[in-house]
């Protein structure tokens, strides 16, 4: 059998087709996972951000709200007091000893009072641990004596003196003015390895009949703001600190203090002078996107800082007292990020395992499918080719062993109708040599028929060629005969003209 021609193919491999889509629709389903992983963990990031910042804000203020409300309640309890009689503010030493006991029950760093006369006293811890008892008479040159106590409140041993008239501290004279309590602007004193900045909570004092006699004084050592923040469990790497509206600091959590020492005299800082670099450039960005702290009030936003992003929360803080402070806190995007962004490297990591899981198992599978079509598809070949004697197994897929089947019986059916149209065509050859004989034959007798006929048909030409030219001849003579006719009939005449002309001329 004549070979068929192929022409080239056209098209995918079929392997291709099975592997690629499949590769595709698990890199496209990867990568959604990843995307959605990676964007619901910064949701996430966004989400415990905000609540950290406003539980670590919740938290700043309540405990200013407790620690800051407690000197006032206190002013208030030894005001009734000495109103009521029940202290005597003119027994100085009584009324230290009672401040002293107070002291011991209350976390604070200074209790005390000066009255108009200039003289005053009251009990403190200025180093932080020991309790000592001041003692002053206003007289010049208001000399005052700082004495050590025993674990009864008595006075033991002069542990210092120093001049001092509280009649020119902020404490008492903005009191003083004002009538009301309040908080005195906060002021630094250089202790020895311990510097003193306080917030003195401060009382107008009065005796039974409204006659001003002085005022109260509660100190809160803002170092111990400082402590609490510190403890608070932001992170690793945030920071909390607290402003004044004027950009001073108060308190920080970082390791750096709010103040430096310059000859020996006590500077507190602004935040965005701050040796802490965090807190400085959040100070800084701050300032420049709100035009400083006067009119921040509560904000969340998020800062570049040196290329890392910042989450910043900025809530204020007021007391009916005067103080109006800012707390601010500051988490980097990192401190969260990092076990989201391990759980992200992980889900990337099994995704891309399944990934190249599922694409081994497609090209085993593929392999497992493409096998037989392409055995068949030779076997297909090869019947084209001629070659009949073709049969396929597929085992494993029903679909591909029934179509091997389906090929098998029609090769089969196939190889039949060729071996019988292969007999027919032996007999059909038989009869057209017969055939071909007889008309072999018979072309001889028409052969020699024709010859005869085209013999007659010459005859029959020649005869009618001199039968035209008889014709012809005849037609040539009838033409020729009229000229020559008039010729002959006009000679005479010619010949009378003639002898006349001649005659004439002979007489000329």
């Amino acid at each position: 059998m004549k070979a068929l021609p192929f022409h080239k193919l056209q098209g995918l491999p079929l392997q291709f087709v099975l592997i690629v889509p499949f590769v595709l629709q698990i890199f496209g389903a990867v990568g959604l996972v990843g995307y959605l992983s990676l964007r619901n963990g910064q949701q996430a990031v966004n989400e415990l951000a905000d609540q950290l910042m406003a539980r670590t804000s919740r938290s700043v203020d309540q405990h200013l709200t407790s620690y800051l409300s407690l000197p006032h309640k206190l002013n208030q309890m030894n005001a009734d007091a000495v109103r009521l009689g029940l202290l005597n503010v003119r027994d100085r030493q009584t009324v230290s000893k009672y401040f002293w006991h107070q002291m011991q029950a209350y976390d604070l760093t200074y209790i005390g009072f000066g009255l108009s006369t200039g003289e005053g006293g009251g009990a403190g811890r200025y180093d932080g641990k020991n309790l000592v008892i001041d003692d002053w008479d206003g007289k010049p040159p208001y000399q005052a004596t700082s004495y050590a106590t025993d674990p009864q409140g008595h006075r033991t041993q002069i542990a210092a003196t120093f001049t001092w008239n509280h009649l020119t501290e902020p404490w008492y004279t903005e009191t003083a003015k004002a009538q009301k309590p309040l908080w005195s602007r906060i002021y630094t004193l250089n202790y020895p390895n311990h510097p003193y900045i306080a917030a003195s909570a401060g009382r107008p004092l009065y005796d039974a009949q409204q006659r001003f006699l002085g005022t109260l004084a509660i100190d809160i050592h803002l170092l111990k703001l400082s402590e609490f923040l510190k403890k608070l469990e932001v992170s690793a790497s945030g920071h909390v600190f607290i402003v004044e509206r004027n950009g001073t600091l108060i308190a920080n959590s970082g390791k750096a203090p709010p103040f430096k020492v310059v000859k020996d005299e006590i500077q507190r800082l602004n935040a965005s002078d701050s040796t802490d670099a965090t807190i400085q450039a959040v100070a800084q960005q701050l300032q420049q996107r709100f035009h400083g702290f006067g009119t921040l009030a509560n904000e969340t936003l998020q800062i570049d800082l040196q290329g890392e992003s910042h989450y910043v929360r900025v809530a204020p803080w007021r007391d009916p007292y005067g103080l109006d402070w800012l707390v601010v806190v500051s988490v980097p995007e990192s401190a969260f990020m990092s076990q989201i962004n391990a759980n992200t490297r992980t889900t990337l990591l099994l995704c891309l395992a399944a990934l190249a899981g599922a694409t081994l198992l497609g090209f085993y599978t593929s392999r497992w499918i493409t096998r037989p079509i392409l055995r068949l598809s030779a076997a297909t070949r090869a019947i084209a080719a001629g070659d009949l004697d073709q049969r396929v197994e597929a085992q494993g897929i029903q679909e591909l062993s029934s179509l091997s089947l389906s090929f098998n019986a029609m090769a089969g059916q196939l190889r039949d109708s060729f071996h019988a149209l292969e007999a027919s065509n032996a007999k059909l050859e038989h009869r057209v040599d017969q055939r071909t004989h007889e008309l072999s034959r018979n072309n001889r007798q028409l052969q020699t028929t024709l010859k005869a006929l085209h013999q007659t048909q010459t005859q029959m030409v020649q005869s009618e060629k001199m039968s035209a030219l008889g014709q012809m001849v005849a037609g040539v003579a009838h033409e020729i005969n009229n000229p020559v006719n008039f010729i002959h009939g006009n000679l005479n005449h010619v010949e009378e003209y003639t002898q006349e002309l001649v005659g004439l001329l002979q007489r000329y």
